[in-house]
């Protein structure tokens, strides 16, 4: 993992320059100025730990360093809260293990390099730097973590049940994802696909219910239109433009229909309604 790395990193740069001042001055004496005024070399032993807190308790701050070092490890196998936070935890780590090597090797006793010329503060080295550094980058990031937190629970709160709850929710899902996801997942696609098997076979019932609707407008408009059809051709249906009616008529009816019956002759429309000279019943 990166976090290793970066851990691992540290110590080496953190025992090189240890190593270098080791070579290069005595005890106490004093090498040239990193920054003019702000901060220079100078080699020590420390045989406590920051600030000179349990002085001559070698042994006791090695056992310290090595438990927090496991502890640590433990906590980045299973953080995963951000970058700046396993950065943050990596630093420490790095810096714990790198004066660890310090004690187990050089006698219990830590080296130190760094002086401040502008204030009088306790020499330190690089281990000091990156556990302080880190201890400070985790500190703020789980500040803020927690703020964030804070301020997303208030607000799903505050619109539990309005449109605004899934945009809180969703946005918290995605930062705050665990283990239990893929459950979570599977249980949801086992909900969706049962309501898409209802939705489907309401679409189906609701499809068939339109198609005999259809049908049965289509079966009134047919039925309607053959009526409209008849209706009309009875209406335009002329009695005496069918020559060819089977139906008899008396004379008294073509009278009515044709007016005066002299301009005609009896034995020619006796012929043309189908009627003879025998039918008594027409005359």
């Amino acid at each position: 993992m990166l976090c290793f790395v970066f851990a691992a990193l540290i110590v080496a740069l953190d025992q090189f320059f240890k190593q270098w001042v080791m070579r290069t001055l005595e005890i106490g004496e004093t090498g040239q100025d990193i920054i003019p005024g702000v901060i220079g070399l100078t080699r020590w032993e420390n045989d406590g730990a920051m600030l000179n807190i349990l002085s001559g308790q070698q042994w006791l701050l090695a056992a310290i360093a090595l438990a927090a070092a496991i502890v640590l490890i433990m906590i980045l196998l299973r953080y995963n809260e951000g970058f700046w936070g396993t950065l943050g935890l990596s630093a420490v780590l790095g810096g714990t293990v790198g004066n660890l090597v310090d004690r187990i090797f050089n006698d219990g006793k830590v080296v130190d390099m760094f002086k401040t010329q502008f204030i009088d503060f306790p020499i330190f080295n690089f281990a000091d730097i990156f556990i302080t550094l880190g201890f400070l980058t985790f500190l703020v990031h789980f500040i803020m973590i927690t703020i964030k937190t804070e301020s997303r629970e208030k607000a799903a709160e505050e619109h539990a049940g309005d449109e605004y709850y899934d945009e809180y929710d969703d946005e918290y899902s995605d930062e705050y994802s665990d283990e239990y996801s893929d459950e979570y997942d599977e249980q949801d696609n086992d909900e969706f696909a049962e309501i898409d098997s209802a939705v489907a076979a309401r679409s189906e019932q609701e499809l068939h219910q339109e198609d005999q609707y259809q049908y049965t407008e289509q079966a009134s408009y047919d039925r309607d239109t053959q009526y409209y059809e008849e209706t009309e051709v009875q209406d335009e249906y002329d009695s005496t433009d069918d020559l060819s009616s089977d139906v008899p008529l008396s004379l008294e009816a073509l009278e009515m229909e044709l007016g005066s019956l002299d301009d005609y002759n009896v034995d020619d429309l006796l012929r043309e309604y189908g009627l003879n000279d025998d039918d008594e019943s027409y005359l």
